[in-house]
């Protein structure tokens, strides 16, 4: 089945269907998650993804809506290993006296990756033939994309020890996350066949 491009019409749609659900993922949540399940090691289905979204929908979709999922879903993983992967969140800066005025976007966007990935990172993290030099740029690479789920206060006490503002510290890591998301596909593939876990039948 051919999908057509994911729309901004799409991306209207799914955020308030996202918006109107019990439980659901925010559109920019569901963005992180589905990336970190397009790089994962153990392909999930859509059926599998989708409960995780939209929790006990599946089945109950207006088609439209499916076919946005299916459109989204496909877009980030052309976007992953095709074209380039960068963040689609961003941080709302307002002024040099108020360095930032909203992260939610990019909170969200670390709370769905992380959801989506925190399973098998562990579970790479603790093969006993991993590398050390790989454990520790995985270890890097999750620190750095999961940097926006900190809390206000952490993130001012580590712009302090740092002499930075909170705004420059949050911008130097939205910097810094989004050349880790760029390579993060490709990093999950060498993980995890270095790893011994897996081998490297299938990978894209």
């Amino acid at each position: 089945m051919q999908i057509p491009e994911f729309s901004k019409e799409q991306s209207a749609l799914l955020a308030r269907f996202l918006a109107e659900q019990k439980d659901a993922l925010s559109l920019a949540q569901t963005h992180g998650y589905l990336f970190a399940v397009i790089c994962a090691p153990e392909p999930l289905d859509v059926h599998q993804w989708l409960e995780q979204v939209v929790p006990g929908c599946d089945g109950q979709m207006d088609e439209q809506v499916l076919f946005a999922f299916m459109a989204l879903y496909q877009q980030i993983s052309e976007h992953v290993f095709e074209t380039g992967y960068s963040l689609p969140v961003s941080l709302q800066f307002n002024s040099a006296q108020q360095p930032y005025l909203d992260m939610q976007e990019c909170q969200h966007w670390s709370q769905g990756f992380m959801l989506g990935a925190q399973g098998y990172i562990a579970k790479l993290l603790a093969a006993p033939q991993l590398a050390s030099e790989l454990k520790e740029a995985l270890e890097t690479a999750q620190q750095s994309l999961c940097f926006f789920k900190l809390d206000s206060v952490d993130i001012a006490s580590i712009a302090n020890q740092h002499g930075l503002t909170e705004g420059l510290l949050c911008q130097q890591q939205y910097e810094v996350m989004n050349e880790f998301a760029a390579g993060f596909a490709e990093l999950i593939e060498a993980v995890a066949v270095n790893s011994q876990l897996y081998n490297d039948e299938g990978w894209g």
